[in-house]
């Protein structure tokens, strides 16, 4: 009876120890849903928690939270991918990837968010105010700096809108 008692005992205890730790998840829908100007507190009432990390706080009372988000995808029986309708059947279910979404907020308002793709597939550049800033790491911290358009380009400068002269 003993040895019926310890086997049952290890196999509970080893069923029990079967999680996985996962992030809170937006979802490409709520970030889409984001407004400008709205509060810390509003943006974690539209994204459904708080922030996955804070990046940087500096003294010019810009502030960088991150969220984790991941892109719903459905679940389609393999002989409908290509029939019309096809795509509206099936399971959502989220893709594996995780992304990063980066909130930037300048004295507790929203001002400008990027995602991990976004920042891959795109200069570091944001506009705020009507004035252009750069994004970059400064001793192991994201900082915001305003790009000066009076220092010299390494480049020829080409204005928009204007092709280059051969």
């Amino acid at each position: 009876m003993t040895i019926f008692g310890a086997i049952i005992f290890s196999s509970v205890l080893l069923t029990s120890c079967a999680t996985v730790q996962v992030a809170k998840f937006a979802s490409v829908e709520t970030v889409m849903e984001l407004k400008i100007n709205s509060t810390l507190d509003e943006v974690i009432s539209r994204l459904g928690s708080k922030p996955y990390n804070i990046y940087s706080n500096q003294n010019e009372g810009y502030t960088i939270y991150t969220y984790k988000y991941k892109i719903i995808e459905r679940e389609v029986n393999p002989k409908l991918i290509n029939s019309r309708g096809g795509e509206t059947t099936g399971t959502e279910v989220y893709n594996k990837k995780e992304h990063t979404l980066f909130l930037l907020f300048k004295d507790g308002k929203l001002e400008s968010f990027v995602t991990t793709d976004g920042r891959k597939d795109s200069n570091p550049l944001i506009m705020l105010n009507n004035t252009l800033y750069t994004i970059s790491m400064d001793k192991g911290k994201y900082i915001i700096v305003p790009t000066s358009t009076d220092e010299p380009s390494s480049g020829p400068s080409i204005p928009f809108g204007k092709k280059k002269k051969s």
